[in-house]
């Protein structure tokens, strides 16, 4: 894993090299081991690249180069099954400089264009710049799990990893984008989203191209497809996932330094565990706990590591070290956080990497391919409730069992009540995103500065939702597959991002995620929705669980599964170090100094968090609120109120090829 930035002059200017070590600088957490960058075409294109050594540790210093050097390319992330694309590459006639997997791009690009992007799996973002066609080419991988933005002037287009590496160049403006405040920064997310004004986020399984003469434009390669076959049997679907995600734990374990894994104490990474275990890996389990707190699950995956006869290690992360960590998280995620699960996440990859680690295997993405989220089985409840008859009696008594086994996660990933009737206008169903907007949309209303941020009812809420997902995509769809595809939406802006690379780069740290693997991730399209969920013993990821039923250790019989969940804003809040920066974030005048919220309902929140005996669904709405606004506030002194700490003499070796193919002929 690496950092990536890029510089095209449209005007025909040359890219200072101080912009691209500026660049570089900013974002050189992502790759401590190398750094590089090349002037191309006649110096109106910069490509930079900052390197964290995982695979041809000796070679495979990028930018890197086809056979004549008229085809370049940097590139973050991992490309699998390098062995047999090389050999397919090779009796083609392409002759390789390295073994990097990064090579693999640039004659796969020779040899497919821009189809070249079909062959590849893994979890990347890169730039490839073509010299005979003045092309460049900016790809990423089908579920975004490697990030890349970008900013377009009339006079040039500007990517980098992360935004902040953009914002390093003192000539752009920087702003707060108002659409993210009112849509994803409230939990209702698009495929898109960026939390700044004119910054854009490649979409997953996109292309951005840039040709002479034209405006850059965003192409689609891939998006997830729902091609059900019915006729498939449960026997016949958990013998293709376990097969799947067996292959794509053994793809994740080709590095050349040690490969670990997070270890939470949830099915899906003790799954990917025990696979790794069953290849034959010999690694540290790593895990994040919460000291005396009911949310803390370090025993039990302590026992699981046990159990495999593997290495475990666990950080203690309490409120005095969220505090510690809060201003840093934000400024890394580059996103307000609405849960400190990343700070603690954060808290977990520093640990990992002072132990002298690089690499880890995760369990992100199967609560989005396999339903693992509350609200999938309270939504099929609710649909056979519209039955009527003996179906909505059964279903009542259900609903009842599933609000003693979901009270952890209340407010948040589910709601009581009958309130879903009225949320069906959006899908043509009852769904709890719709609620979630509904509930958002009040909140705009309620506690948003809306005149200074300028927002229409166009940016609200319920028509993000609208506009997340098209009505031709949902055409035909069953809705529960209608969910998993506004789930994804979660998993790209969310999860990856806020749980995933930014605060494991944020310490050099590479982490796989074996379910979101290309071709698991196109089999779980063809799944019928009956098999992803046991609703009468309301076991979630039913399918996962049976696929892997003598993997698990016994525990997992009859354990329910809870999602993995942090303490509350409000304990945070009442530490020292909390207090003081709720005190001065969430102030009057710093509230007006920002012109988001309105300081007097914001007041009003924050006494009645305090003082009124709110129902736990909702003190849990308000609170993970109020995490929101302060992290907004942190966000906007960080990267608004003040500029981006980078150094226009970071050391960068010079790769153009006339310095390279110098060197190399000289050798």
């Amino acid at each position: 894993m690496c950092g990536i930035a890029g510089i095209v002059r449209r005007d025909g200017k040359r890219v200072e090299s101080a912009d691209l070590r500026r660049m570089g600088s900013a974002i050189s957490h992502r790759g401590p081991d190398d750094a590089g960058f090349a002037l191309l075409n006649r110096g109106t294109v910069g490509l930079g690249h900052v390197r964290l050594s995982i695979v041809d540790l000796g070679g495979g210093h990028q930018p890197l180069y086809n056979e004549d050097y008229s085809i370049s390319v940097i590139c973050n992330g991992e490309i699998y099954d390098y062995a047999q694309l090389h050999g397919e590459l090779t009796k083609q006639g392409h002759r390789f400089r390295t073994t990097s997997d990064s090579e693999l791009i640039i004659h796969l690009y020779e040899q497919y264009g821009v189809g070249c992007l079909d062959h590849l799996n893994g979890e990347y973002a890169f730039l490839l710049w073509d010299e005979n066609q003045k092309r460049l080419i900016a790809g990423k991988d089908r579920c975004g799990i490697k990030p890349l933005y970008y900013h377009v002037t009339p006079n040039e287009l500007l990517l980098c990893s992360e935004v902040k590496g953009i914002f390093a160049l003192d000539r752009l403006d920087r702003k707060l984008s108002a659409k993210y405040l009112a849509g994803p920064a409230l939990g209702i997310y698009q495929d898109n989203a960026s939390a700044f004004e004119n910054v854009h986020s490649l979409r997953p399984g996109h292309y951005l191209i840039l040709e002479e003469g034209q405006a850059p434009r965003e192409v689609e390669y891939y998006r997830p497809r729902f091609d059900v076959r019915e006729e498939m049997t449960f026997a016949e679907a958990t013998t293709e996932v376990r097969d799947r995600l067996t292959a794509a734990v053994s793809r994740r374990l080709a590095a050349d330094v040690p490969v670990n894994a997070y270890l939470s104490g949830g099915m899906d990474s003790t799954i990917v565990t025990g696979l790794m275990t069953q290849a034959g890996a010999k690694f540290t389990c790593f895990n994040v706990g919460f000291p005396d707190s009911p949310y803390d699950e370090s025993a039990k995956a302590r026992h699981i590591a046990q159990h495999f006869g593997q290495r475990f290690e666990t950080v203690p992360c309490s409120h005095e070290r969220i505090a510690e960590n809060i201003a840093r998280t934000v400024y890394c995620a580059e996103m307000p956080l609405n849960n400190y699960n990343s700070i603690a996440k954060m808290l977990l990859s520093g640990y990992v990497r002072s132990r002298g680690q690089k690499v880890c295997l995760t369990g992100e993405g199967a609560d989005e391919l396999f339903a693992g989220y509350p609200y999938f089985k309270l939504e099929m409840l609710w649909r056979m409730q519209m039955q009527g008859g003996a179906a909505a009696q059964h279903s009542l008594a259900l609903q009842k069992k599933f609000r003693v086994l979901e009270k952890r996660s209340e407010g948040l990933l589910w709601h009581r009540g009958e309130r879903w009737k009225k949320a069906t206008s959006i899908f043509g169903y009852p769904n709890f995103f719709h609620m979630r907007a509904r509930d958002a949309n009040r909140c705009v209303k309620t506690f948003f500065d809306i005149d200074r941020l300028g927002l229409s009812r166009d940016d609200f809420p319920d028509n993000t939702l609208r506009h997340s997902v098209s009505a031709e995509r949902r055409a035909g769809l069953d809705p529960f597959n209608t969910s998993r595809l506004v789930t994804f939406n979660q998993l790209y802006n969310l999860v990856i991002p806020a749980l995933g690379d930014r605060v494991e780069m944020a310490n050099s740290l590479e982490c796989r995620p074996p379910f979101l693997d290309r071709d698991l991730l196109e089999f779980a399209g063809t799944i019928p929705p009956r098999h992803f969920i046991d609703l009468d013993r309301l076991r979630e990821k039913n399918l996962l669980r049976e696929a892997f039923r003598d993997l698990l250790p016994p525990v997992f019989e009859t354990e329910h599964k809870h999602p993995f969940m942090s303490p509350t804003w409000s304990s945070f809040g009442g530490t020292k170090a909390g207090k003081e920066l709720f005190n001065d974030f969430l102030s009057t005048s710093a509230i007006r100094k920002a012109g988001i919220f309105r300081p007097n309902r914001i007041a009003m929140a924050k006494l009645a968090l305090k003082w009124l005996p709110l129902r736990r669904g909702f003190a849990r709405k308000i609170d993970a609120f109020l995490g929101t606004i302060l992290t907004t506030h942190l966000l906007h002194h960080q990267f608004i109120e003040n500029r981006i700490a980078c150094d226009p003499r970071f050391p960068m070796v010079d790769r153009s090829p006339e310095r390279v193919s110098g060197l190399r002929e000289a050798a």
